[in-house]
């Protein structure tokens, strides 16, 4: 579905909105009345297309392809909770394509109208920094919400309340982590790339000192959602390693425990065994030889604990 939104009297958002992909009447309607190149919308209706930055010499359109939260939380699968959108820029038009799950975007730059005048330069190249800093703060909260999660779990952990419940936790965010540190650096080059190709005199690029500031901001901004991210999945990967190492080390102490009890009982059977045996054995023939295969028995059972002792073995 694509609907042109007027920003001002210059500037339109065409908001190009697919439930899945683009159908063929909304990429025929945006290559014959909009003049985008099939090229264009093959990489904005890629829902596996990486971050990019993009200059469409044929029809003069810049494309960047950048990554979002998915709206629906909920997923279970957690590979779906980074998605790709994209801005378009063709002459004095801003194209946006989302998906059912990335659509909000759309009030980013609806909201960004209120944050400019219809007489700044670079327009609607403000209006996509403002959406990167909306996105880069959306990101932070993610982040705050898995550290969140994180600290409970360190928190049963300390209280020794583990289950296989916190293992598997602990296992989705080093994979949620592990699809945020992907997306966020992949918006890093995105926006290092933009600034880079800004800074020189090419593609047609040519940002004011103030839009350039602001693009500065945005990168920043991600620069240091991308220390928080990396950040948080390295202290989610100790604790992941501390618990293996407590769960080991409670699995040494249980076989430890049920190794020494083991060779104490054995020494019973063995001492009987022997009186059991149909064969001449010392004090054998006395009516209290049964207490002294008691204190043989006794005897011996504490020399092995002492020598396990001995060894810090208990």
């Amino acid at each position: 579905m694509i609907n042109e939104i007027v920003l001002n009297k210059r500037h339109k958002l065409i908001d190009v909105h697919s439930t899945e992909n683009l159908n063929n009447t909304d990429r025929t309607k945006l290559i014959e009345d909009y003049d985008l190149t099939n090229e264009i919308l093959d990489y904005a209706d890629d829902e596996n297309e990486r971050a990019r930055f993009e200059y469409d010499e044929l029809s003069h359109t810049f494309l960047v392809v950048y990554n979002v939260q998915n709206e629906n939380e909920d997923s279970n699968d957690l590979s779906q909770r980074v998605l790709p959108i994209s801005f378009a820029i063709k002459d004095d038009q801003l194209f946006l394509f989302t998906s059912d799950s990335t659509h909000y975007i759309k009030d980013y730059i609806l909201e960004a109208k209120a944050h400019f005048t219809e007489e700044k330069e670079n327009l609607l190249w403000e209006f996509i920094f403002f959406a990167f800093d909306q996105i880069s703060s959306d990101y932070s909260d993610q982040i705050s919400s898995t550290d969140e999660r994180r600290n409970k779990i360190q928190a049963l952990i300390k209280k020794h309340h583990s289950s296989e419940n916190q293992i598997l936790e602990l296992s989705d965010l080093q994979d949620l982590t592990t699809y945020l540190n992907t997306a966020i650096n992949g918006n890093v080059a995105v926006v290092n790339q933009i600034e880079l190709i800004s800074s020189g005199k090419v593609q047609q690029l040519h940002l004011t000192k103030v839009t350039r500031e602001h693009l500065h901001d945005s990168m920043i901004e991600i620069e240091q959602i991308k220390n928080q991210v990396n950040l948080s999945s390295d202290i989610i990967d100790r604790i992941s390693n501390t618990y293996n190492n407590i769960l080991n080390n409670r699995t040494n102490t249980t076989m430890k425990v049920l190794t020494v009890y083991t060779i104490i009982l054995s020494i019973p059977t063995i001492v009987s065994g022997f009186y059991g045996m149909n064969m001449k054995l010392p004090v054998a023939d006395k009516g209290w030889s049964w207490v002294f295969s008691l204190i043989i028995t006794i005897v011996i059972i504490l020399i092995i604990l002492w020598d396990l002792h001995r060894h810090n073995s208990l």
